[in-house]
């Protein structure tokens, strides 16, 4: 009996320890604005990054070219979403307004709120607040 319960033991906390190696801390929420350089048309975006991790969303979901060893980097990193413009995979305006995809934040929400009813904001002032 003894010996299950530190086998048990052994693979919980090996089991805690793996999964803090998988993923940094995620930052506090976030104001999300334009690349340097590049000027915003409409306000900066609050995001509440705690509440993507709360509900379970992984790093590599919004993070897509993060290979889970590197340090992760924002859309307006440099050779991201840094191109102006509104098509393209790296124009900054795609990562967050494509509509027909997973991968931008108006494109996720729409799914959410289709699939699962939730509140998740899909307007413009809804995101741009000022």
């Amino acid at each position: 009996m003894r010996r299950i319960v530190i086998t048990l033991l052994a693979l919980f906390t090996f089991g805690l320890a793996t999964s803090a190696w998988a993923a940094p801390p995620a930052p506090g929420d976030l104001k999300l604005g334009p690349p340097e350089g590049m000027e915003a048309t409409k306000s900066l975006v609050d995001f509440p990054h705690g509440r993507h991790v709360k509900a379970n969303l992984e790093c590599a979901t919004c993070h897509h070219t993060w290979d889970g060893k590197a340090e992760i980097k924002g859309c307006s990193a440099p050779g991201c979403h840094d191109q102006p413009g509104k098509k393209g995979t790296t124009a900054f305006y795609a990562a967050f307004h494509a509509k027909n995809t997973d991968k931008s934040c108006l494109g996720c929400h729409k799914i959410v709120k289709k699939r699962d009813g939730k509140p998740v904001p899909i307007s413009c002032k809804q995101c741009h607040t000022d």
